[in-house]
Formats: structure tokens, C-alpha cells, sequence
């Protein structure tokens, strides 16, 4: 089984030929070829940024291409694409993310010294009208300081906004599901428990443990675990919600125990997840610190540290083909539930594709589509501002 993640802002912005997926013809003739050329047998649909509520904006002399990719577009994607692949014989998935709420224009003098690559955000950006709107949402450190982007899940209007705004999504078209991906392309955090002092957060810890984590010191590993509860009560309103409408679930984590960069240490409760069904599939091994399509770093100069668990470095976890045999395949098996693991950000290897398809309970891998249909593009380069040198397996 394989599974091909079309981002498809990128095709529109950096594509070429078929590959821009610019017209309904070019993407179907294309699922054919994910069909023979990768195995496909499903399909992530990754959502314009210009279907959420929100409002671009840029710097004098600039645009935001995303928008500009939007305008040029007079076919309805989430209409026509899932029809095309089932017709192609591929399970389509609408690709949505959870913690990707984007932020306001820095000022000048911000722009000037961003921690941005030249072509991710240091002089265009976009912001949800939720996180507009409820900004008390967005998560917060000691000093009330945001992390624009993420939304803390302890509001419980928060998580009702999120589930409303993804079924309206779904309504009418024939996606199986929705993909939750728990990528960010926000800052990343100094450190890894600098965010996640919202005040539910906050009320909840008092009550449980008598103890105010913004005045007084606390138990750290049970305010991670509170953190992680907000995500899996998430998941299980969310679950709730497709079920009665026949739709399923599928998750995209970063590997380990706890979200990682740039987000946190809060607990990821897979094991949780996969036990009591909240997710039909679990994709893991995803990378929220380089693009999918064309592998620049998000924030070059900043990774942030103090993470218990940090992928982008392989601290605290196991290498990959053990952590999946003997933790992750184990879990998956028992649970009747798919394991996938992603693969965007790493060369097409063989080898090491043949050994992880080979470990018992592995359900298969996810490409992207941009790299496998965009080569011109890639060997380009001239936009990979701050690209990462490949090497990851």
C-alpha cells in the first residue's frame, strides 16, 4: 500500500507541465501515474490555505503566491478531485492541519532579522480569521507571549470551531475522510516546554494538583500530560463527529512520545489513540521542520531546544526501523488499525523501503507527489533558500 500527499499549493506555485495540477485533466492523468509509478492505492488532498477564513497580506513589492495561485483557479478541487480518484481507484483523504493557524505581517524592523527562509514567510503571511478573532486561543507562554499558529485545545469552542470548519469541508463530496496533520510551519518555540500556559490549562492544573504553573513551580511531566489530554479529547469529538456521517480519521504524527519540534513536549498519546479506535490510520515520521515539495528548511536559523524527544535530531527515540518493529507495528497490529510511515522527506531508498514494508503490521509508505512529478523543478532549485542537504533515512 502506498499513499501519495499532494500538496497542491506547491504544484500550483512551482509545478510545471502536468505537474502544476492546474486543470481537473492534468490531475487525473496524473493519478494514473501514481497508480503505476508509486503503487498509490490512496491519496492525501492537502487544502488551499484560500478555502479557510483568513486574510493574506505582504510587504510592499510583494505577493503572497499562495493567494496569487488561488485567484487563477476556476474549477472546484473538493468536488472534482475525490470523484476523479475513485474513478482512478484511489481512496481520496482530505489533507487538513490542525496547527497551522498562520500569523499577522511582522513589522519592517522584524522582517529584517526573520528567522524565516527567503521564500517561507519573512515578507508575506496569512492568519485564520479564527485565530484573528479568538486570539485568546492561540497558545501562550509564561509572559503571555503567542505562538502564532497553534491553538490550544483546552477551549472547548476552539475544538468545536476546528470540527465545525472541517465538516462543512467534507459536506456534499466524496472524500473517505479527513487527514489530521499535526505539522506546523509556526516559530518554533525557544524551548520545548515554553508554550502551553493557556488559562483553561492553567484552572485545570490548579484543580487537579493545587499547584498555579504560572506562579508557582510544578510538576512538568503531569502539565505535559494535560497538554496531550486537550489533543486526545480533540481527536475523540472529532472521531465522534465523522462516524456519524460515515467518514473516517486518519492522523499524521512526528515520531515518539510527545509532539516535538516546533511545538512541545506535550504527550502524544498514540498508543491511546490506536487502542480505544480513535484514529483508523496512523501515518507517522512527520517533519514540521522542511517543506514536502522542495525540502528548504521553514526557520534555518532556529530549531529551538529542551526537547525530551527531538526527531529532527534523533534524540530520545530509537532509529526508525526499530522504533516501528518493536513499538509503533506491535501497537498498530493489536489494534487492527493502519500504520503508515511518511516518506517526503527522505531519497526513495530500496532498501530501507523493502525492510519497513517487511516488518509485520506495516501498512505502507506516503510520497509526495510534488517530488515525484516536478523533477525540472527540483533540479532548478533557484528558490530552495536555506535548503537542508538530503540524508535522512
Amino acid at each position: 500500500m502506498a499513499v501519495v500527499s499532494i500538496s497542491w499549493a506547491d504544484h500550483l506555485t512551482f509545478g510545471s507541465g502536468d505537474g502544476r495540477l492546474d486543470t481537473p485533466e492534468a490531475v487525473n492523468r496524473r493519478m494514473a501515474v501514481w497508480r503505476g509509478e508509486l503503487g498509490a492505492t490512496a491519496l492525501h488532498w492537502r487544502l488551499l490555505r484560500a478555502r479557510i477564513p483568513g486574510r493574506f497580506s505582504a510587504a510592499r513589492g510583494y505577493r503572497h503566491p499562495s493567494q496569487d495561485a488561488a485567484r487563477r483557479l476556476c474549477w472546484n478541487d473538493l468536488a472534482i478531485v475525490p470523484s476523479l480518484a475513485r474513478d482512478a481507484g484511489l481512496v481520496p483523504w482530505l489533507y487538513v492541519s490542525l496547527f497551522d493557524e498562520g500569523w499577522p505581517l511582522a513589522p519592517p524592523r522584524a522582517r529584517a532579522v526573520s528567522h524565516h527562509n527567503l521564500m517561507h514567510g519573512q515578507h508575506v503571511a496569512w492568519q485564520s480569521t479564527l485565530t484573528r478573532e479568538h486570539p485568546e486561543w492561540v497558545m501562550v507562554d509564561r509572559r503571555g507571549m503567542r505562538q502564532w499558529g497553534v491553538v490550544c485545545l483546552a477551549y472547548a469552542s476552539a475544538r468545536r470551531a476546528f470540527i465545525d470548519r472541517w465538516l462543512q469541508l467534507l459536506e456534499g463530496t466524496v472524500f473517505e475522510g479527513l487527514f489530521v496533520c499535526l505539522r506546523s510551519q509556526s516559530r518554533p518555540a525557544d524551548h520545548g516546554d515554553q508554550f502551553g500556559f493557556n488559562e483553561p490549562v492553567r484552572q485545570e492544573f490548579l484543580r487537579r494538583h493545587r499547584r498555579d504553573i504560572l506562579t508557582q513551580s510544578f510538576d512538568v511531566h503531569a502539565w505535559r500530560d494535560l497538554l496531550g489530554e486537550s489533543l486526545t479529547m480533540f481527536l475523540r469529538e472529532l472521531r465522534e463527529a465523522l462516524r456519524a456521517r460515515g467518514r473516517r480519521l486518519s492522523v499524521g504524527v512526528p515520531r515518539g512520545d510527545v509532539l516535538g519540534p516546533p511545538l512541545g513536549n506535550a504527550t502524544l498519546a498514540w498508543r491511546e489513540w490506536l487502542r480505544e479506535g480513535t484514529v483508523d490510520a496512523l501515518v507517522i515520521d512527520q517533519n514540521s521542520c522542511q517543506c514536502p515539495s522542495m525540502w528548504h528548511r521553514l526557520w534555518p536559523m532556529h530549531r529551538g531546544t529542551g526537547y525530551v524527544q527531538n526527531y529532527l535530531e534523533d534524540s530520545g527515540l530509537p532509529p526508525l526501523e526499530a522504533h516501528v518493529r518493536e513499538h509503533y507495528a506491535p501497537e498498530s497490529s493489536r489494534a487492527g488499525r493502519a500504520l503508515l510511515i511518511a516518506r517526503q522527506w527522505c531519497e526513495r531508498s530500496p532498501a530501507v523501503e523493502r525492510r519497513l514494508q517487511a516488518i509485520p503490521g506495516f501498512s505502507g509508505l506516503v510520497f509526495s507527489s510534488f517530488r515525484h512529478d516536478n523533477p525540472a523543478a527540483l533540479q532548478r532549485g533557484d528558490w530552495r533558500a536555506g535548503a537542508i542537504t538530503p540524508g535522512r533515512t
